[in-house]
């Protein structure tokens, strides 16, 4: 199979079935985090008001519908006989598992991303937030290629463990420009317009994807072999750097401001009340930054 042009886009064979233990397995593994954090997020709309994340959580179903597009693109094969489809787009049956998936992996992990930015990030802590998120992709997939419930298939450049490396570094990037744009318009929304928030996901994810993924869809479907798809390819690596970096500045710099925000806050919070502690048992609380 690995034989093929790199330019070569084929159908998902019919015969090609992932084994019933591994599909369950991995049907769990990558849609079931999306049920599990939803008390957490019920947990925080009662106490704080938080919609924000509550229409991220959302939002990440919206952000599924990009999926085939992805697939399409980047070569995957989805088995015949997995759970669902959810939905169909591109000649291409998307999973039960995505849509969960896609709360989980791309949503939550930019809503992380948002609360580190709006506590206060230096330059290098956005980097690092960024390799977490990122990280959490490798983890993702990796059991899923190995077992054989989904492949890349075609010629593909830095193929390591049934991989290829660049979804690592771009779906991370993805997911800290979800963080990032929550960052951005949160501030500014009020009222009804917090409902935008349920773009926010799909907007930054398939957003950052425009900006970084180009060279690397390109690298597999050109007539590229060799080192020049790798070169081409690692490209996508540079630009994603790129943003990361351009991210970091932005964060880096708006966080002495919104320190210095909290604490004439704080300050004007205790000059009102005579320094004395604020109840309000029947509103929600105010997180804390």
């Amino acid at each position: 199979m690995h034989s093929l042009l790199a330019a070569t886009t084929l159908p998902v064979p019919s015969d090609y079935k992932a084994g019933n233990v591994s599909m369950w397995l991995f049907t769990l593994w990558a849609g079931g985090f999306a049920l599990l954090v939803l008390p957490y997020v019920l947990y925080r709309l009662r106490k704080y008001g938080d919609t924000v994340l509550l229409f991220t959580w959302i939002g990440g179903f919206i952000c599924s519908l990009g999926e085939p597009m992805l697939d399409h693109l980047g070569h995957l094969w989805w088995p015949t006989n997995l759970p669902g489809p959810a939905f169909s787009a591109y000649d291409l049956n998307v999973p039960l598992l995505i849509p969960p998936c896609y709360v989980a992996f791309v949503a939550m992990t930019g809503y992380f991303a948002y609360r580190m930015m709006k506590r206060g990030l230096t330059a290098r802590q956005v980097f690092y937030v960024w390799l977490a998120i990122a990280s959490t992709d490798l983890a993702l997939e990796f059991p899923g290629v190995l077992t054989n419930v989904y492949k890349y298939y075609g010629n593909e450049p830095f193929y390591l463990g049934n991989f290829p490396m660049h979804w690592g570094w771009l779906n991370g990037t993805g997911m800290l420009m979800v963080g990032f744009l929550l960052y951005l318009v949160v501030p500014r929304l009020r009222g009804v317009q917090k409902g935008l928030v349920l773009l926010v996901p799909v907007t930054a994810f398939l957003g950052s994807y425009g900006m970084t993924a180009w060279p690397a869809f390109m690298s597999i479907n050109a007539n590229l072999s060799g080192v020049w798809m790798d070169l081409v390819d690692a490209f996508s690596l540079v630009l994603c750097l790129l943003v990361v970096w351009g991210v970091a500045e932005t964060v880096a710099k708006r966080a002495p401001a919104v320190t210095e925000e909290v604490a004439v806050t704080r300050e004007l919070a205790g000059v009102a009340t005579n320094g004395a502690p604020v109840l309000a048992a029947s509103a929600p609380q105010r997180e804390k930054v």
